[in-house]
């Protein structure tokens, strides 16, 4: 019995642990760009930077901002990333 108890609060312990973990590793960059053009689910950007990024956009990317429902070439965005690329958000930055 006491063996059970020790293996259930062991568990109970490293797991929560390990769950913390990885949400650290899913943090959230911001990157500002330039929309040049959509390919296959993808959503390639050159940052103000010069840097040409390719933004995985999936159902649960939240999009902001957007007329006549698709980005477009030319649009301004802020976008929240993952470090694997996929994009969290992304704003259309309207002209003042």
């Amino acid at each position: 019995m006491a063996l059970l108890l020790a293996v259930y609060l062991f568990f109970s312990a490293v797991i929560p642990a390990s769950a913390l973990e990885g949400a650290q590793a899913t943090a959230a960059m911001v990157i500002k760009a330039d929309v040049l053009y959509w390919e296959e689910g993808e959503l390639v950007v050159k940052e103000f930077s010069g840097h040409e990024e390719r933004l995985k956009v999936t159902p649960e990317t939240k999009i902001e901002g957007v007329v006549a429902g698709r980005l477009k070439t030319g649009d301004k965005i802020v976008a929240q990333i993952t470090d694997d690329r996929k994009a969290l958000s992304i704003k259309v930055q309207i002209p003042e």
